[in-house]
């Protein structure tokens, strides 16, 4: 993730397109910490970056936790239609940000993530994203066992960045509260330019996590 994520482009751009997806909290407290760093993930996309309303899509387990945001249920039905749409909508060279938040597994040797019904699993999220090859993809999966997702979506014009090495680590990660902290944050932007790009945003996180 660490070599993948230099080529990654700045948040900050008005034909930026951003995909933000909470699965299964499991109980209330990851339910209530999931949403928060969704939260600060869009609020981040549409105030410090700009990023026109229409352009973020939040899915998330519960809308009817915060309608305002939330524009829909998490399921791999809704997030392969959000998925269709940002295609038919996004131009040649547009940037799209796809953020995974929740829960992930690898119990059966494939990598996934845990959604309402049934999950997606990396190979799936790379049939998705298929439909991106004229754009410049960054997806982020802050879930466990997220490393799985790496080479399975690795590509041209494409940035992973996961909150684990590999599939086999299944602990509950804190790098989704770190990113999405590292995006609002104006000490993340560590060359001054008044941005924070995917790199910078990792290595805060990173950094944290390693403290944490």
């Amino acid at each position: 993730a660490c070599v993948l994520a230099l080529a990654a482009p700045a948040w900050a751009q008005q034909d930026a397109l951003v995909l933000v997806i909470v699965g299964l909290g499991g109980d209330h407290e990851n339910a209530d910490r999931f949403h928060q760093w969704a939260v600060a993930i869009v609020d981040a996309a549409r105030d410090r970056y700009a990023i026109p309303g229409e352009s973020i899509v939040y899915l998330g387990e519960d809308p009817s936790r915060d309608p305002k945001r939330i524009s829909g249920r998490s399921t791999r039905e809704a997030i392969a239609e959000a998925i269709n749409r940002l295609a038919t909508r996004a131009r040649p060279g547009d940037r799209v940000f796809v953020v995974l938040v929740g829960h992930g597994a690898s119990a059966t040797g494939v990598a996934r993530v845990n959604l309402p019904g049934p999950d997606l699993t990396a190979a799936d999220f790379a049939r998705l994203l298929d439909r991106l090859s004229a754009q410049q993809v960054v997806f982020v999966n802050t879930a466990r066992a997220s490393g799985g997702f790496i080479e399975a979506l690795a590509g041209k014009d494409r940035v992973v960045i996961t909150a684990t090495r590999t599939e086999g680590e299944r602990n509950q990660t804190r790098f989704g509260e770190f990113f999405a902290d590292a995006l609002s944050t104006p000490e993340s932007d560590s060359d001054k330019d008044g941005r924070i790009s995917m790199l910078a945003a990792f290595v805060s996180a990173r950094r944290r996590v390693v403290e944490s």
